[in-house]
């Protein structure tokens, strides 16, 4: 009976150490494929979007995992098979290009593409199918198509960080 307190306050110590553990683990992520303008595919914006997550300072999202699929539903069963605590889909919605007029000593006066890219991203709480977020995310380059579309992964990579870290994230060891 003299043990009692003792053995009550190890269970506590224990049971204290074993959530905050959980609760500062970072999130497994699942990031699917991009779907494109045209209906296709990509995994050049997802490789972007993934490189970009695995630079997080506080890495909050310190697991991604790369999934094929692309459409939500399909990508949802799949991040469910792979253990994932979130799903980022993302959806390149826009992407043209538009000559403009250069300006400088470097341009000369002459005509340079700027390419534009719009890209919807949402990300899925996979327990539950729940959104966490969502929204749109537009830049512009004059380099490439391919460097537009990097910007845009790099937004959301800081818009998902973030609402993961504000969800209080825990994942799976």
């Amino acid at each position: 009976m003299r043990h009692y307190p003792l053995v009550v306050l190890v269970a506590f110590l224990c049971l204290s150490f074993s959530l905050a553990t959980a609760q500062s683990s970072p999130a497994q992520l699942c990031v699917a494929n991009v779907q494109s303008v045209t209906g296709s595919t990509s995994t050049v914006g997802r490789e972007a979007l993934m490189k970009f997550l695995g630079k997080e300072k506080d890495k909050s999202v310190a697991h991604d995992v790369a999934i094929d699929a692309f459409e939500p539903e399909q990508a949802l069963q799949q991040a469910k098979d792979k253990n994932c605590d979130y799903l980022v889909t993302t959806h390149q919605t826009e992407s043209h290009e538009e000559n403009t007029l250069g300006s400088g000593a470097a341009f000369g006066g002459t005509m340079t593409p700027t390419f534009y890219v719009t890209t919807t991203y949402k990300l899925t709480k996979v327990s539950d199918g729940s959104e966490m977020a969502s929204g749109n995310v537009k830049a512009s380059d004059h380099g490439s198509e391919q460097d537009a579309i990097s910007a845009t992964m790099h937004k959301i990579a800081d818009k998902v960080t973030q609402a993961i870290k504000k969800a209080g994230a825990i994942t799976h060891s």
